[in-house]
């Protein structure tokens, strides 16, 4: 039997347990998952760890181990099974780079990011990889403010509209050392996959499930002390770029909709201010730099 679920303002309807996804009572399902063959591919995937391309049958994604993906119209997501049914890696794609897809073919602008309510308004963490978003999402969500998303997140972007962040689910990705900093026990937490470090931070209070308007970014970066400092207009399209989450596939998802994306992130730099968070490479420091965060967003209230 199906299985279904909110997530990102949708409704999915789902062949395999999404268990870090909210059950919902909907049937109406605005996206179908289902596994299912298929005949024909637009790559040879002998020797080949992942690869993905952009075809009038829509996005096909590959991964050695678990198979090929085929997202059409960001409704319709079918999956072939390369091996057996390996459900937490399984679903690890489907939550990432799948979801991703959909998202992106819906029209949203996705960024890889984490973002946090504070106040009735959503701020954002974007910076290159291991720089710590998910760890400033966990750290903000154990001082009482909300989890809106983790490494996906959707925002609704017109113009001449606020900036809307979608609700994503109750689920953080920490490594670790960054588990230990808000009080918990690795051991306790389950692995994201049987031969992954990092664990599942599956949250029992605290998400938001409203859209929320989008009031500030932060970039995050090193530095010798902690500070956040304007970002040079100059450099501010350069990373919102940079964190978009269709850009970890080249130019294939940007064939058909550059010019909107472009228009996008033109549109969110005009609208939303960014930031560049600096800080030294300490978790120790993680309560300073929270502080400084909550600070620094109700200074620039309004």
């Amino acid at each position: 039997m199906p299985y279904f679920y909110s997530a990102y303002g949708l409704t999915l309807q789902s062949e395999i347990q999404l268990p870090e996804l909210i059950s919902t009572l909907a049937t109406d399902a605005d996206v179908w998952i289902h596994f299912s063959a298929l005949s024909t591919t637009p790559f040879q995937t002998e020797n080949t760890h992942h690869c993905y391309q952009n075809t009038d049958s829509g996005m096909y994604l590959y991964w050695q181990g678990v198979g090929t993906f085929l997202i059409q119209g960001g409704q319709d997501v079918l999956i072939d099974l390369e091996t057996d049914l390996d459900e937490d890696r399984l679903r690890l794609f489907i939550l990432g780079a799948v979801m991703g897809v959909i998202l992106h073919q819906r029209g949203f602008l996705v960024l890889h990011a984490s973002a946090v309510a504070l106040e009735g308004e959503a701020i954002a963490f974007i910076g290159h990889k291991r720089w710590g978003k998910s760890t400033m999402a966990a750290t903000l969500h154990d001082r009482g403010h909300s989890l809106i998303a983790d490494d996906v997140v959707a925002l609704d972007v017109q113009p001449q509209h606020p900036v809307q962040v979608q609700p994503a689910f109750p689920q953080i990705k920490l490594w670790p050392d960054a588990v230990t900093c808000i009080g918990k026990t690795p051991a306790d937490l389950p692995r994201l996959g049987a031969r992954l470090e990092k664990r599942n931070h599956q949250l029992s209070t605290g998400f938001m499930t409203d859209i929320l308007p989008l009031k500030h970014i932060y970039v995050l970066g090193q530095g010798n002390d902690i500070a956040i400092v304007p970002l040079q207009a100059q450099d501010i399209l350069q990373h919102l770029m940079q964190n978009s989450y269709v850009t970890r596939f080249d130019q294939e998802l940007l064939q058909e909709r550059g010019a909107t994306h472009f228009k996008q992130l033109t549109v969110l730099a005009q609208q939303v201010p960014l930031s560049r968070l600096l800080r030294p490479a300490s978790l120790a420091l993680l309560p300073d730099i929270a502080t400084l965060v909550e600070q620094h967003t109700l200074a620039h209230d309004g």
